[in-house]
């Protein structure tokens, strides 16, 4: 199948009457359901219909009504209230189906080449609710209200919430718009002006809850019912509605695995130009040549057309001009009689203005999907002036089985707009996916979910496991869909799984983690001691990237080692004498910095970058060649060297001491040194075999706590002096550089100079002196929000920062097994790190996580939007005091703003001026009446950011124009900017006045 000129449907978002998915869309549609209201004369008399209008006997009280329009996820959005409630609904409603198409489609991480081309009806929020009420204008101003209302801004405003960088275009060609967004869409993508496209519509007119007087010979039903092609047609029924698809390059979405619901072979766009009766009417001439212009674009044939989803309004003038015009189109092909299906959404949901098209679209493409050809309803008989019999179609009353000829399934879908301009779009179904490769699986993946609140995480992981109860994607499918096709919001958690049956019970027991504004991602690498044999298997067979770096190091030590070190490191069942011959210092230490070398390079690899490096004697050569210190070459051959000179020293033996330092050093005699202060009442002692034991009998006398460490020399004490100028020697051959991340030394317990840190002398030194490791991981521990990994065997320096954070404040995981553990769960424990370290605030390449294996995205449930009612109600409206909460769902109430959304939904109380604080300065009370009136929040204090809480440069004008006239006091757009805080503005406010600044009785009541 040739996709050179194709364009892939890979997501779609939208909400309809009787629905709010296009799951339960096509639930409907399938099931021949209207989900047209018939309003009662309760709400009727709410929304502001008089008794003696909807008793009228012309009077129709039916619409198409979309629920909760008046429920916002503004905080997700970063909206402050005031400025969502002055937002018309039809684009916060646009702005919502915008993320969830493109997380529908697993591309909903956030910015990118994404094109915007969308349109809405005119503003009736602004015409009713707004404009109605004059002391909005006094407040914030008109402009804020016309930027939140005019359909100019409906794309626009949509890129630069998400952060897309592709063209961003509002089409308005009034009912055609969406379809013609589509067109236009499909073109950007397909001229590589984007690599992915929105497309869509929203239509919501207000109030929602009235019906119309019926007009004779008028677009409007004389009954509420539409009955297109049907004999009794007489007119359709208003609807409110959105919908929004997401484009992409069909070779591109088959090159990527995205799924693909269907594909556009093409599309046409014209005008009827002045060719007919009048302005709002049809014209066959150009419905005729859009039909066939789309066709030839496609390069398809009328023949090859199954079904076409028709405009099909239902009214006397337009389902003739749109049969004959149809019918004309077809005449370029074989003769046909009755074997193309048509049919027509409005009878379902009612004509949805600027969103009938994608509408229609939607409904052909999950016709498509499904395979089944969707039932027209209300036409019980067709309209003998159409002669459809001699015509090539049939309306398609009834569900049935889409039958293949062979060839793709293809429909049309037709969508005209008054004023004449008229799309046309032609479908095909998606070619079959290709099967999964064989090998596609690792022995576990690391599951994510993020959202603004912690509710939301937790309502992502009920969502989550109720859908894989029906549906059952590979699990790295979904754990690459998670990372890669989702923004990365504030609260977090992640889990490490090796099958979909754990998932739900690991969800439940991870922790969920607010990611803090900085974090401070440090990696620590463990010394001597931690070794053991068989310790790189488990990663070695298991992360390829890995065993790149581990097999090219260990090729570069062959020729300074008399040892095999792959065969002491990478058996799943090493030998006693394999850990013997690892205890050997010659070898323990090259072979410690080549896995810790190879794992740094994974992580790193990985997107982990590190602010801060530690390390722990040996493991700080790690840290330095990671640094940029010395290249990889120099730091195997001076670390082969420092084993070989060390294993040469005098022998003797450590003692861990759990005791201050200066406590131990009054006990020292001898030979005996401090070689390490691990924990600040953790020291270690070195010296002879004989000095060691005397000591710690004198210790255990005293009642002092000791434990012997196994080994055969005392490392950093005085017993290495006489290797000292031996290895300055070996250390003087090395180049040095200048570090690039910052290390913190042992000797000093501080950060390194990054100009003169290292040199010959440095690690001679290094390689006598105690290591002041307490100090340095307090270094590390005083850094924003550390994140600290162990990268190394075991979790000896982890369980160190345990006890020295006694606050907390760090996130500690470690990344390699211990001895005792299993080598089969090394991946597992490398992933449990990153996940530790994602959740906390580092940043993850995902797309490298997963660099070698074949990923595809996957149908996943979308974001769960925490909705709160943000509504400013036309005046004389009976006010909604409850909300449409599902089943169980505590309601929010003006006293309780209670989450119950999807999560639930909440009434936002409105934010009346607030009390002054106490201890508040005159300057600063007026100062927050003001910010109140301006961004609608509450819990407004002296460090309050105005701009964090939703201010922009229009807001900031009213804010100078409310001090101004509260103040009397001028100051300029970049003195906000400046004084971001309304501490900053009130003290900014003061001096330019002078003394305090009381509150002028003029506006004392805005206080």
């Amino acid at each position: 199948m040739q996709l050179d000129d194709a364009v892939a449907v890979v997501g779609l978002s939208g909400r309809f009457p009787g629905a709010d998915s296009p799951t339960r869309f096509w639930e409907n549609i399938q099931a021949g359901r209207e989900s047209l209201t018939r309003l009662t004369t309760q709400q009727l008399a709410a929304a502001g219909v008089t008794p003696e209008e909807y008793r009228h006997d012309s009077y129709v009280p039916v619409r198409g009504v979309l629920d909760d329009v008046d429920l916002f996820d503004a905080e997700l959005f970063g909206y402050p209230p005031r400025e969502a409630e002055l937002m018309d609904p039809q684009q916060r409603l646009l702005l919502q189906c915008a993320r969830t198409a493109l997380e529908e489609a697993g591309h909903g991480a956030g910015g990118g080449r994404v094109g915007v081309f969308v349109g809405t009806s005119m503003s009736s929020y602004l015409l009713h609710h707004l404009l109605r009420r004059p002391e909005l204008e006094e407040d914030v101003g008109l402009l804020p209200i016309m930027v939140g209302n005019d359909k100019e801004h409906a794309a626009t405003r949509i890129a630069y919430r998400l952060g897309l960088t592709g063209p961003a275009l509002a089409v308005q060609t009034a009912c055609s718009t969406s379809l013609v967004a589509v067109h236009y869409a499909a073109r950007s993508v397909l001229h590589g002006e984007c690599d992915l496209a929105l497309a869509g519509g929203a239509s919501i007119t207000l109030p929602q809850h009235v019906g119309y007087r019926y007009q004779r010979h008028g677009i409007l039903s004389p009954d509420g019912r539409c009955r297109a092609f049907d004999r009794r047609a007489a007119g359709t029924v208003a609807g409110s509605g959105v919908g929004v698809v997401l484009l992409k390059r069909a070779l591109d979405a088959q090159r990527d695995g995205d799924v693909v619901h269907a594909l556009i072979r093409g599309s046409a766009v014209n005008n009827d130009g002045g060719d007919k009766v009048g302005y709002t009417a049809p014209s066959v001439a150009g419905q005729t040549a859009v039909i066939r212009a789309a066709l030839r674009a496609a390069g398809i044939t009328p023949a090859e057309i199954d079904y076409v989803e028709t405009h099909g309004t239902g009214t006397e003038l337009g389902d003739g001009i749109e049969i004959a015009a149809l019918t004309a189109a077809f005449r370029d092909g074989p003769e046909r009689r009755g074997d193309c299906a048509i049919g027509s959404l409005k009878p379902n949901i009612g004509h949805l203005d600027a969103a009938a098209g994608i509408a229609s679209f939607i409904k052909a493409v999950l016709a498509l999907k499904h395979r089944v050809l969707p039932p027209s309803i209300n036409c019980e008989e067709p309209n003998p002036d159409l002669r459809l019999e001699e015509s090539p179609f049939r309306v398609n009353r009834e569900a049935r089985p889409w039958p293949s000829s062979g060839a793709p399934r293809r429909c049309g879908v037709s969508s005209f707009g008054i004023g004449g301009t008229n799309a046309h779009v032609v479908l095909e179904e998606a070619p079959p996916a290709a099967p999964p490769a064989a090998d596609r699986q690792r022995p576990a993946e690391i599951v994510v979910q993020s959202a603004r609140t912690r509710e939301g995480v937790l309502a992502a992981g009920a969502d989550l496991v109720r859908h894989l109860d029906t549906q059952r994607p590979p699990l790295g499918d979904i754990a690459h869909t998670l990372q890669t096709g989702r923004a990365h919001l504030e609260w977090r958690r992640a889990v490490t799984v090796s099958g979909l049956d754990g998932l739900g019970a690991a969800l439940d027991a991870a922790a969920v983690r607010q990611v803090p504004r900085s974090s401070s991602l440090v990696l620590q690498f463990p010394g001597q001691g931690s070794q053991y044999a068989g310790m790189a298997a488990g990663l070695h067979r298991e992360i390829p990237q890995f065993r790149t770096v581990f097999d090219h190091c260990l090729t570069l030590l062959e020729p300074r080692l008399a040892a095999d070190l792959d065969r002491l490191l990478t058996p799943d069942r090493p030998t006693a004498d394999d850990a013997a011959e690892l205890r050997e210092t010659r070898l323990a230490q090259p072979a410690l910095f080549v896995t810790q070398y190879a794992l740094a390079q994974v992580l790193t690899g990985w997107g982990l970058r590190p602010k801060a490096l530690l390390g722990h004697s040996v493991g700080e050569y790690t840290a330095a060649c990671l640094a940029g210190a010395m290249s990889l070459e120099d730091s195997l051959r001076l670390v082969a060297a420092r084993g070989d000179v060390m294993a040469r020293a005098p022998r003797g033996t450590m003692l861990a001491v759990l005791a201050p330092e200066p406590a131990v050093r009054s006990r020292l005699d001898g030979t005996l040194s401090v070689a390490a202060v691990n924990a600040p009442s953790v020291t270690v002692v070195g010296g002879t075999v004989e000095e060691v034991d005397a000591l710690a009998r004198r210790l255990a006398a005293e009642g002092t706590a000791t434990r012997a460490l196994r080994v055969g020399h005392a490392f950093h004490t005085a017993l290495m002096a006489p290797v000292l100028e031996e290895f300055r020697a070996l250390a003087g051959s090395v180049t040095f550089s200048r570090l690039r991340i910052p290390v913190v030394s042992n000797v000093t317990g501080d950060f390194m100079n990054r100009r003169r840190g290292h040199s010959a002398d440095y690690w001679t030194e290094h390689l006598r002196e105690p290591v002041r490791y307490a100090d340095g991981l307090a270094r590390v521990l005083a850094l924003p929000s550390p994140i600290v990994l162990e990268v190394g065997p075991g979790r000896a320096l982890t369980g160190l920062a345990l006890q020295q954070d006694a606050a907390g404040r760090a996130a500690l995981a470690t990344t390699m097994p211990r001895p005792a553990e299993e080598p089969a769960d090394a991946a597992r424990m490398l992933f449990d790190a990153v996940g530790t370290a994602w959740s906390a605030g580092a940043t993850v390449d995902w797309a490298a996580h997963h660099a070698g294996a074949e990923r595809r995205r996957v149908p996943l449930p979308t974001y769960r939007f925490t909705r709160t009612r943000h509504w400013i109600d036309a005046p004389g409206a009976v006010p909604r005091t409850t909300t449409g909460t599902p089943p169980d769902a505590p309601v929010g109430t003006a006293t309780d703003a209670a989450v119950c959304t999807e999560i639930g939904t909440a009434v936002r109380p409105a934010a009346p001026a607030e009390a002054p604080t106490a201890g508040s300065t005159h300057a600063e009370s007026a100062l927050t009446g003001i910010w109140s009136r301006l961004l609608g929040t509450r819990g407004i204090g002296p460090d309050s950011d105005f701009f964090e809480l939703g201010g922009h440069s229009l807001l900031a004008v009213s804010l100078l124009t409310g001090i101004q006239e509260t103040f009397g006091v001028e100051l300029s757009l970049n003195d906000t900017y400046r004084a971001r805080t309304l501490g900053a503005q009130a003290t900014l406010i003061t001096n330019r006045r002078g003394e305090d600044a009381g509150v002028p009785d003029r506006r004392t009541d805005s206080v």
